[in-house]
């Protein structure tokens, strides 16, 4: 099984694997669909089409299931909305609930019995009902969610087929009231007003047991009852990453919680490491109150209502003959992840850049120009001291040997992104 050497989730999140032999995988934003393109072999004619297999992900077969599986964890885990699909998650990863898990409630502020301070100085926030927990490292750049979503599901036919017939028969019940205000009724079973006959003829739609209150009930039909959950719902657990700085709605409380939890410990300890950036967030714990139960995101439909829309076009500047250097992309590009380092762009006001080596650091573009100066937050190994630097793409340092990382080629393909 051939191994990624880079992944890219676009803004409508799209996914483009590109692997170490030269094949390629392509999933569509809804990830309901995906396209593999095998490498040519070597004696492959340079103007032959490559082989290309475009299938259904729920019924993926054996071989590419495990670069499906991963492609999708990719995906899932910078995207608001995830894609489930059963039949390819691991067993490990599914959890059977009477219920469909659709929110969960977080702690009080007061108390810290559902916070913990794990090794390396990550804080852990959990659920008051176990179904998610968040965790923030010592670098605070960057936070982890990890909660139960419902697997993705197909329209269930009953229902809908139910809601047809209803609407049809409602249809049908407010034409006859029409026509009975029209024509008029017996003596006896004239009702006071239009409002209360129409309110009568659509009520009988709604279970046998008020067909007494209407005058008219003999062509009325036994309503379905109310589908309900036969069996257990199945679940899996979905990672997520997201940036303190801009961190969304439904986990700014845990994540406040969890700022708070670590300003404790520092306090107590006599050290003082808080971070300016997170400042707003740590005191806005109070404003937070009220606000302890997190709506999770629903997994995406099973299958696509608009297949016929999704792209299959590689992107040319994937090939694998161009260096790392001269990588662009067409369109806008949300994170890429190359040989282990992450890049999560942002088009908001501003095109802006973080680039995660690994290792706990970071990297964002700064400046009035983004793209032309990066400043570099790290902390030192076994200590809680942290470091600044600001490096300028036009001055850039030459690669120091034995260092994890190349800051050249680092910065050099986050401005050829940004571009």
């Amino acid at each position: 099984m051939a191994a990624e050497v880079r992944m890219v989730l676009y803004e409508d999140d799209a996914v483009q694997v590109q692997y170490v032999d030269g094949s390629r995988l392509q999933l569509s934003p809804c990830g309901s669909e995906f396209v593999f393109e095998k490498a040519p072999p070597v004696s492959a004619h340079p103007l032959e089409q490559p082989e290309r297999i475009r299938q259904r992900t729920h019924f993926v077969i054996s071989t590419y299931r495990e670069q499906l599986q991963r492609a999708l964890d990719f995906r899932n885990s910078f995207a608001t909305c995830p894609f489930l699909s059963e039949n390819i998650i691991p067993s490990e990863r599914k959890k059977h609930v009477l219920l469909d898990i659709s929110e969960v409630r977080w702690p009080s502020p007061d108390t810290d019995d559902s916070t913990a301070w794990l090794q390396g100085g990550t804080v852990k926030v959990a659920s008051l009902d176990g179904h998610a927990y968040l965790c923030l490292p010592a670098s605070q750049h960057e936070f982890t969610v990890h909660f139960l979503c419902k697997v993705s599901q197909k329209p269930d036919s009953s229902i809908v087929l139910s809601e047809k017939k209803s609407q049809a028969k409602k249809d049908k019940l407010v034409e006859k009231a029409g026509k009975t205000l029209a024509c008029g009724n017996l003596p006896g079973q004239r009702l006071k007003n239009k409002d209360n006959e129409l309110h009568c003829e659509i009520m009988k739609a709604k279970g046998p047991s008020e067909k007494e209150h209407c005058g008219n009930g003999t062509e009325g039909e036994e309503a379905l009852p109310p589908p309900g959950p036969k069996h257990t719902c199945v679940h899996a657990w979905v990672e997520q990453r997201w940036p303190v700085a801009s961190c969304p709605e439904e986990w700014k409380y845990p994540l406040s919680l969890a700022l708070r939890f670590h300003d404790k410990i520092h306090s107590l300890s006599g050290t003082d490491v808080a971070v300016t950036q997170n400042a707003t967030l740590t005191s806005d714990v109070s404003e937070e109150r009220g606000k302890e139960v997190s709506v999770l995101s629903r997994a995406l439909p099973l299958s696509c209502p608009v297949p016929h829309l999704h792209r299959w076009s590689f992107s040319d500047s994937l090939s694998p003959g161009q260096s790392d250097e001269e990588q662009a992309y067409p369109e806008l590009v949300k994170v890429v992840w190359f040989k282990g380092i992450t890049y999560r762009l942002t088009h908001k006001n501003v095109n802006s850049i973080e680039i995660y080596p690994g290792d706990g650091s970071v990297f964002k573009s700064e400046g009035a120009y983004f793209g032309n100066f990066f400043t570099y937050y790290s902390t030192r190994e076994g200590s809680e001291e942290r470091e600044e630097k600001m490096y300028s793409v036009n001055n850039l340092p030459p690669d120091r040997p034995g260092s994890l990382f190349s800051v050249r080629s680092l910065i050099k393909q986050a401005t050829r992104s940004l571009g």
